[in-house]
């Protein structure tokens, strides 16, 4: 084997095996994306059933929390804002990229706003 050949064919080695090394990058790229969407949607979940339960036993009591750690770099703001009878409920959960302990817009993963109702007791 040549010279010549021996580097037309680490050429088109090399030209075949970049674009598949890329490929796999992206793939476990877009894995970890879904991997921490999936356990903020879940944290979220949790926060807001949290946040229902304390309307029901107190509907006059603030669920608010700001940037509150859950765990693995997770962060959760909640809201309630009461009308009349109605409070309407936002959980927000994300993960601190930057290591701030503050979820900034950018870092929100996940996104559950609902209302609940005043029923009395």
């Amino acid at each position: 084997m040549s010279l010549i050949e021996l580097l037309m064919a680490s050429a088109l080695l090399l030209i075949a095996v970049v674009p598949i090394t890329d490929a796999l990058w992206r793939g476990a790229a877009l894995a970890r994306d879904i991997q921490m969407r999936t356990k903020a949607t879940l944290l979220a979940q949790q926060e807001m059933e949290a946040a229902l339960a304390l309307a029901a036993d107190d509907f006059t009591r603030d669920p608010g929390k700001s940037s509150a750690p859950l765990g693995d770099g997770y962060l959760v703001t909640i809201t309630g804002v009461a009308v009349g009878l109605t409070k309407t409920i936002s959980v927000q959960v994300g993960w601190d990229r930057d290591k701030s302990g503050s979820l900034g817009s950018t870092e929100v993963l996940v996104a559950l706003k609902t209302i609940a109702a005043n029923v009395g007791s």
